[in-house]
């Protein structure tokens, strides 16, 4: 067997369905499996989860003769949550480059260490910018302003959890590349073309350019800000 690089696998474990999928360098479905939970309790079932990928990773591993050694999570679950703060640029008359804006997340990051310490960070993102007393979803053209702050969240998971479903996928030598909030991304489905897992393709390669990425592994394209804030890597 061999590791191809170019297939993407997903393991989605949403509240009513656990789905694994392959996607091909032309992110096309070349695997696809689907199954009802039956579960009510709005908890991952983990003996559930353990048969689900015993029953499936070896099928894809011999169907693509190649090892399954990592996956894309995409988790929905009732202790994801967000975590809203806003920073300011500490000297007026600033010329605004990547430079100032990485202060702020470096302040950003240093003031939630403490709160983010036990949780996973899934996204991160910066909802607004106020500048000069007008705020603005994207960065504006302009360079030279007198005041800056940015409003950024988090969407983050209790470590607690994402360590339990990696000791599950360890059974099976796979470890996880990134977890991605399902809710964050069924946010982005608008288009009846896209699903979720090619709105997924896309986060991971910059759809959302406020977004900043806390890792880069196998991601070829990077967005606006994730050129040089690596500060999580």
């Amino acid at each position: 067997m061999t590791n191809n690089s170019e297939n993407k696998i997903f393991l989605l474990l949403g509240f009513d369905k656990f789905v694994i999928v392959v996607l091909n360098s032309n992110n096309e479905f070349v695997y696809k499996k689907e199954t009802l939970t039956n579960n009510k309790s709005n908890q991952i079932d983990l003996d559930f989860l353990d048969n689900f990928l015993s029953e499936n990773i070896f099928k894809i591993e011999k169907e693509l003769n190649e090892f399954v050694e990592n996956i894309f999570l995409i988790i929905a679950h009732q202790n994801i949550f967000s975590i809203y703060l806003s920073v300011k640029n500490k000297f007026d008359n600033i010329i605004i480059n990547s430079n100032s804006i990485n202060k702020l997340l470096l302040e950003a990051k240093n003031c939630c260490k403490k709160t983010l310490e036990n949780l996973e960070i899934l996204h991160m993102k910066i909802d607004q910018f106020y500048i000069d007393g007008t705020y603005f979803k994207t960065l504006p053209e302009k360079k030279n302003y007198k005041n800056l702050s940015i409003e950024i969240s988090y969407i983050c998971l209790p470590k607690k959890i994402s360590k339990t479903i990696e000791d599950v996928l360890g059974k099976y030598q796979v470890s996880i590349n990134r977890i991605l909030s399902f809710d964050y991304l069924d946010s982005f489905l608008n288009n009846k073309s896209d699903n979720l897992y090619s709105i997924a393709l896309k986060i991971l390669n910059g759809f959302n350019e406020n977004e900043v990425h806390i890792t880069n592994k196998n991601i070829k394209k990077l967005s606006f800000f994730e050129k040089f804030f690596n500060f999580f890597n």
